[in-house]
């Protein structure tokens, strides 16, 4: 299990996108069939047998969502991190 100080927790921005060619304003099926994915703006290597799944759920009265992505990783680094005597 992670955990993290409140100062530290952040949601990231995943963004699932489908590119367009040029003039067109939506799929001509009115779906969105995802090309890129994004996190915080970095573009991502996606499994395409491994579709991206989302999750809905309310916690707190607010609107958040759960995803699972499978990525293709260049490196998992899986280590200990010496933290800082005020957190």
């Amino acid at each position: 299990m992670m955990s993290t100080t409140d100062q530290d927790a952040k949601g990231v921005v995943i963004e699932i996108i489908e590119k367009l060619p040029p003039g067109a304003a939506e799929h001509p099926l009115g779906v969105v069939v995802p090309t890129e994915v994004r996190i915080n703006g970095q573009a991502l290597l996606c499994s395409a047998s491994h579709p991206v799944k989302i999750h809905e759920i309310d916690l707190d009265d607010q609107s958040l969502a759960l995803v699972t992505l499978t990525l293709f990783a260049r490196r998992i680094r899986v280590d200990t991190e010496e933290t800082s005597a005020d957190v």
